[in-house]
């Protein structure tokens, strides 16, 4: 059973061993209050489950002696929001009064489809965050008890609707030198842990110095106003290094790492408000050349999906 632990004597207890859902399954578990003081009032106790898309901006602030900070506004966009109740008072009292003593309450969330999936870290800026929160609504003059606890979420996909994930994909460029690179991969889609199959050719009739070619496998990603890339990972190719040869082919293959990634998705919505996400993959070939300004990339879209079951070892973004 998942759970989190808790200063505040609150604790919640997930159904399931890891903190992962996926947006067609429900989140269900109990949340435990240990109260180790004498009559604690409050006038609600409940849970909520929260969806939440952060980005920041920034703007220019002009104080009265004419100098210029730059100031970061926090932006949050909820698309999703849920409650469950656990305790309310009776018809004509204000408060509910809790002795010392176990509480225990259980709790359940559907989730909604095509929620978009979470991405980076819950404190950093930008995201996609979901969280349960437990209160206890005390009184005005009384600090209300929070817990939190983040858990991950993503949509399922596949490429069952769009066939052209399976199919081959070509790609081409060359140099000022007119050193070429042309290719293959076996397809546009993958899972994580898949592997990418490669075909290339190379033509460098000039007999010009290649030195080496790096290959990446980038996110990148526009969260609201925000953009961010993440290198997953990059090799240099072992068989092609510091040569001059005039034509060369070569078939190999790379490995996606087998992590928790989010998918290739596309996004715009919330609740008062709205954002847009857009979260893609590359495939990126950078061939290093001998000379000044003879380098070249070569871009090739690829598309992650979703697995359709997720290792209790990956809860977590």
């Amino acid at each position: 059973m998942g759970s989190c632990n808790s200063i505040s004597g609150v604790t919640i207890n997930l159904h399931q061993n890891n903190s992962f859902f996926f947006t067609d399954e429900t989140v269900s578990g109990v949340v435990n209050w240990v109260n180790t003081k004498d009559d604690v009032r409050a006038k609600e106790i409940f849970i909520t489950f929260n969806g939440q898309i952060g980005y920041v901006t920034t703007r220019s602030v002009t104080n009265r002696n004419g100098h210029s900070n730059t100031v970061t506004d926090y932006h949050h966009v909820t698309v999703f929001s849920s409650k469950n109740s656990f305790a309310l008072p009776q018809s004509g009292d204000e408060v509910l009064i809790f002795k010392q003593g176990q509480y225990s309450w259980p709790f359940e969330f559907s989730l909604t489809n095509h929620l978009p999936p979470t991405i980076n870290s819950p404190q950093s800026y930008p995201h996609v965050r979901y969280y349960l929160q437990v209160v206890i609504d005390k009184p005005w003059y009384r600090m209300n008890t929070r817990e939190l606890h983040y858990v991950t979420v993503y949509p399922r996909t596949s490429f069952l609707n769009n066939p052209q994930c399976l199919q081959q994909i070509s790609f081409a460029n060359q140099n000022r030198k007119e050193i070429s690179l042309k290719g293959t991969i076996n397809k546009a889609g993958f899972l994580p842990g898949e592997q990418i199959h490669f075909t290339i050719e190379i033509g460098n009739l000039r007999e010009t110095l290649i030195k080496y070619i790096d290959l990446s496998i980038l996110q990148s990603s526009v969260i609201g106003r925000n953009q961010c890339h993440k290198n997953i990972l990059q090799l240099t190719l072992s068989n092609i290094q510091n040569t001059k040869l005039q034509q060369i082919r070569e078939a190999f293959f790379v490995t996606i790492p087998d992590i928790l990634l989010a998918p290739s998705f596309e996004f715009q919505g919330g609740i008062q408000r709205t954002a847009s996400i857009h979260i893609q993959y590359l495939v990126k070939l950078a061939v290093k050349v001998g000379g000044l300004f003879q380098n070249f990339d070569i871009d090739i879209p690829i598309i992650i999906a979703t697995k359709s079951s997720i290792s209790s070892e990956q809860d977590t973004q």
